[in-house]
């Protein structure tokens, strides 16, 4: 039996060079790269037209959120996208890579919970969250990090392949 590689949507705000979360979503689409259960689609809201994402998400096994914090939340770019969609989140598993201030930006990821969740979406417990500091050329400075990120990637493919066959057996009843 041949096992088709997940599709899996990485959207963030901006891929501008020289900006904080840019190395975040570039490292982080290197983890998924390496994870051989997902096919990558990297949707940068800055250049993405927001009447592309509803198709681009229905077609997603699972969605990685990439955001910085602000203000105790997420941006609202990353809300209008989120609400540009809707149905699609349906029985959708969701992730959350953020960033930001001391907490690492995990008051975003906290927010993004309760959304997803009247979306009828799936969130995955682990959440990978960084400061500036934690992050140098590039690269995260604890050598573990790339083993929690494989670790939420498989909590990902899990959730991804469990629902994505739910959803072809029976249709999400919202």
């Amino acid at each position: 039996m041949t096992v088709h590689p997940l599709r899996l949507v990485v959207l963030t705000r901006n891929l501008e060079g020289g900006r904080f979360g840019t190395a975040v979503t570039r490292w982080f689409a290197r983890e998924v790269e390496r994870a051989d259960e997902f096919k990558l689609d990297l949707i940068d809201l800055s250049v993405t037209p927001t009447a592309e994402l509803p198709a681009r998400i229905q077609d997603a096994d699972a969605v990685m959120i990439v955001t910085a914090e602000y203000n105790h939340a997420y941006p609202g770019d990353v809300k209008t996208a989120i609400d540009a969609v809707r149905r699609p989140w349906y029985a959708k598993p969701v992730g959350f890579v953020v960033y930001g201030g001391r907490s690492g930006g995990l008051r975003a990821a906290e927010q993004l919970r309760l959304v997803f969740g009247e979306l009828h979406a799936v969130t995955i417990r682990d959440t990978l969250g960084f400061r500036e500091e934690d992050f140098a050329a590039g690269e995260p400075l604890d050598p573990s990090t790339s083993t929690a990120a494989a670790a939420l990637l498989r909590q990902l493919a899990w959730w991804a392949r469990s629902l994505r066959d739910a959803r072809a057996t029976t249709p999400y009843p919202a």
